[in-house]
């Protein structure tokens, strides 16, 4: 490896070193799992002289370009935890979500100079603070980065959580589904309905909708079993947390690993009684109603049959084996017609009913109305849930 390729690998963050041969490009040195394509189409935007440019993928993530005597060395995506001078926030800000999926970086003003200056020296490509200055406000934008990025839309109109991601979270964690929240998290911050909460600045604001969105759904867990004492303890510990961040989008991981771990707790409380066979069957149709085995296949996974196993799940549980997956599909169904514009069909075939018909009559049997009816309004759907069926405690 060559010095500057070892301070690369250094970082820890995506990069890539192009060897530059008029319209071909050659690639030298590469880490993270960026695609070499997705670097060379940013190349290929730019004129090849020796020069530094910086990519904006958007307001906060930007990847550093240096060409040096043929070879192209691009650092990043990074995201950036300030806003250049001449860029103000607004309601139509974007800020980038789960810089994991890039394992990537976040970095100070202060910090993001220092590696560029020391890099451009590594390479002996002198680059000055004015120069970094005059490169921001040159940026070139790409969209190279849009199949694995995920922006948060803030809105002055929005709100503190819209009424059916709120339901659609509550529900996620008094089940224990750990698997909904995520895509009703991602659902949620593409909707344009969080609201600017606070006037200094994005951090502050993220915070405070994260703080309400804890809160709010918090009280499922309660109803779920949680104990009081606890509950409210545990939410004074995520808000510790959350104000110790400094970054939004470690503040957004964290919302999202708040959920996940009270809908964690949720879910012991409901598994800790249950026999092993029985828990794993429970936990597998939550999961995945969708795409889980049926009783015989069940049986036959766990090496005992499908009469001991079903007659087991139906002593413990309440219904069925088939009953239960029928009423976690139906919750599905109701999460579904509440964050997405899905048509019945497709939903019916997401979630393997054999047809919209079969779903539509599975629901009205349970809910009492129609998919469309609670579509139209949400708050028919308001006091139903799985466990009125289920021997299982929930508070």
């Amino acid at each position: 490896m060559t010095l500057e390729q070892l301070y690369i690998s250094s970082l820890n963050i995506p990069a890539i070193q192009i060897k530059i041969l008029k319209n071909l490009f050659k690639v030298e040195f590469k880490a993270g799992r960026i695609l070499s394509n997705a670097y060379i189409t940013m190349l290929k935007s730019i004129p090849h002289h020796d020069s530094f440019v910086i990519f904006r993928h958007s307001q906060t993530l930007y990847t550093f370009c240096f060409i040096k005597s043929g070879t192209a060395y691009l650092i990043g995506p990074e995201i950036l935890n300030y806003t250049p001078d001449d860029q103000e926030f607004n309601q139509d800000y974007k800020i980038i979500y789960m810089s994991k999926r890039l394992n990537t970086t976040i970095l100070e003003r202060d910090q993001c100079y220092k590696q560029i200056l020391f890099f451009s020296e590594l390479i002996q490509h002198p680059v000055d603070e004015t120069t970094i200055d005059v490169a921001f406000q040159n940026t070139k934008a790409s969209n190279q980065m849009n199949n694995i990025i995920t922006t948060v839309n803030f809105a002055d109109k929005g709100v503190h959580i819209s009424y059916v991601y709120e339901q659609a979270l509550k529900s996620a964690v008094m089940l224990g589904d750990t698997s909904a929240i995520h895509d009703t998290l991602i659902r949620l911050i593409h909707s344009g309905r969080i609201g600017i909460l606070s006037d200094k600045g994005r951090v502050r604001s993220v915070k405070n909708w994260g703080i309400i969105c804890v809160s709010v759904t918090l009280r499922s867990a309660i109803k779920s079993g949680m104990d009081y004492d606890q509950a409210y303890s545990l939410n004074d510990e995520y808000i510790r947390i959350l104000e110790q961040l400094g970054s939004f989008d470690e503040v957004m991981q964290k919302i999202e690993e708040i959920l996940v771990d009270m809908a964690t707790r949720v879910q012991h409380l409901h598994n800790v009684h249950l026999s092993k066979n029985v828990r794993y069957v429970y936990q597998t149709i939550v999961d995945s109603p969708e795409s889980s085995p049926t009783p015989s296949e069940f049986g036959n996974q766990l090496g005992v049959s499908q009469h001991y196993l079903g007659k087991s799940f139906k002593n413990e549980i309440g219904v069925t084996i088939t009953r239960f997956k029928i009423l976690i599909k139906v919750n599905r169904v109701i999460q579904l017609i509440q964050i997405t514009n899905f048509p019945l069909s497709r939903i019916a075939e997401a979630l393997k009913f054999s047809d919209q018909s079969h779903l539509t009559r599975e629901f009205k049997d349970l809910v009492g109305v129609t998919p469309s009816a609670v579509r139209k309004n949400p708050h028919l759907a308001d006091e139903w849930s799985p466990y009125q069926y289920l021997k299982i405690n929930v508070g």
